[in-house]
C-alpha cells in the first residue's frame, strides 16, 4: 500500500489528506475534470465491480486467486497500482478512486467547514446489492453536478442542497444505525462523496476485509479502552464491524484489537460510560503505518 504520511504531505498541505480544503474546492475540480470523471465512474460503477482483471472475473474467482501466496500478491500490486493511480485515471475502472473510514466528528467537520456544496444521494451500494433505494451518500460539489444525469441515484424527493444542520442530523442518524463513514476521492486529490455504509453492502469495504486490496483505508485512529471506566455492558461489541472486539467474560470486560481496528468509532460512539477514546493509530508500535 502506499505510505500515506506520503500521501498526507503531498494532498494533505501539512494536515489529513481529506481535512485539507483545497481538495473540496470547486477550482479543484475543474482542475482534474472531476465533472466528466464522475459522470463516467458513477454510471459504470456497475460494471466496476463485474469487470476483469488479468483477464479473471472479480465476481467468480479472483477471490481465490487472491488468497493464492506469489499470484495473489501480483494481483494485489496490480489493482493497488491501478486504485491509487495518480495522473490520466481511469474512471471506467474506478483508477484514481478509493477512500478512508473516518469518525464522525471529522465527517461533521468536512460537512460543516470544508465542502462547499452538499447534497444527498441513494447509496450504489445497497442498490446493486439488493435492489434498494436508501440515501445514505453524501456528494459534494463536482458529484452534486453529476447527480441529475443518473436517476437511479437521484433520491424521491430530487436532488436537494443540504444545510449544515441537516448534514449534521443526517449524519448522527446514521451513527445510530450503526453506519461507517467513509471519505472518498475521485480523481484524486479532488474529494466528491462521503458514504456512511456498512460491512458487507458497502463494496469498498468488503474488497478491503474479503481480500485486504486497499479500495478504503484504515482510519487515522485506533480505540482504546479505560478499564477504570468500562462496566462490561458489551454494547461495543456489537457495533464493530471489522472483528477488532470481543467480550472477555473472565474479566468481564471487552478486548480491544489494536490491529483490526479501523478507527471508525462507533463502538466509541455507543458508551455510554466514556470508557473508549481514539487515539492515533501512529503512537502505537504495532499499528503504527497499519493503514
Amino acid at each position: 500500500m502506499i505510505n500515506i504520511c506520503k500521501w498526507c504531505q503531498e494532498h494533505g498541505a501539512g494536515k489529513k489528506w481529506y481535512l485539507n480544503a483545497k481538495n473540496y474546492l470547486k477550482e479543484t475540480a475543474e482542475k482534474m475534470n472531476a465533472v466528466e470523471y464522475l459522470d463516467v465512474l458513477w454510471g459504470n460503477l456497475e460494471r466496476v465491480y463485474t469487470g476483469k482483471t488479468l483477464g479473471m472475473s472479480i465476481n467468480k474467482t479472483i477471490g481465490y486467486r487472491l488468497k493464492l501466496p506469489i499470484i495473489g500478491r501480483v494481483i494485489k500490486w496490480i489493482i493497488q497500482r491501478k486504485i491509487e493511480k495518480p495522473k490520466n485515471p481511469n474512471p471506467r475502472i474506478a483508477e484514481g478512486h478509493l477512500g478512508q473510514v473516518i469518525p464522525l466528528e471529522e465527517a461533521k467537520m468536512i460537512t460543516t467547514n470544508l465542502a462547499e456544496e452538499v447534497v444527498q444521494a441513494v447509496c450504489p451500494c445497497r442498490y446493486m446489492h439488493r435492489g434498494i433505494k436508501v440515501n445514505t451518500c453524501l456528494g459534494f460539489t463536482a458529484l452534486a453536478e453529476v447527480l441529475p444525469k443518473l436517476p437511479r441515484f437521484i433520491p424521491e424527493n430530487g436532488v436537494k442542497v443540504l444545510s449544515p444542520d441537516e448534514t449534521e442530523s443526517f449524519l448522527d442518524k446514521m451513527n445510530q444505525e450503526g453506519k461507517v463513514h467513509t471519505i472518498w476521492m475521485g480523481p484524486l486529490p479532488y474529494i466528491a462523496a462521503m458514504c456512511s455504509c456498512e460491512y458487507p453492502q458497502c463494496m469498498g469495504l468488503r474488497v478491503r476485509m474479503d481480500f485486504d486490496v486497499g479500495v478504503v483505508y484504515k482510519g487515522e485512529y485506533v480505540a482504546t479502552l479505560d478499564p477504570n471506566k468500562c462496566i462490561g455492558c458489551g454494547k461495543c461489541v456489537s457495533r464493530c464491524q471489522f472483528g477488532a472486539i470481543s467480550f472477555a467474560s473472565s474479566i468481564n470486560r471487552p478486548i480491544i484489537d489494536v490491529k483490526r481496528c479501523f478507527g471508525c468509532g462507533l463502538c466509541k460512539e455507543v458508551c455510554e460510560e466514556q470508557a473508549i477514546n481514539l487515539i492515533d493509530r501512529n503512537t502505537i508500535a504495532i499499528t503504527r503505518g497499519m493503514y
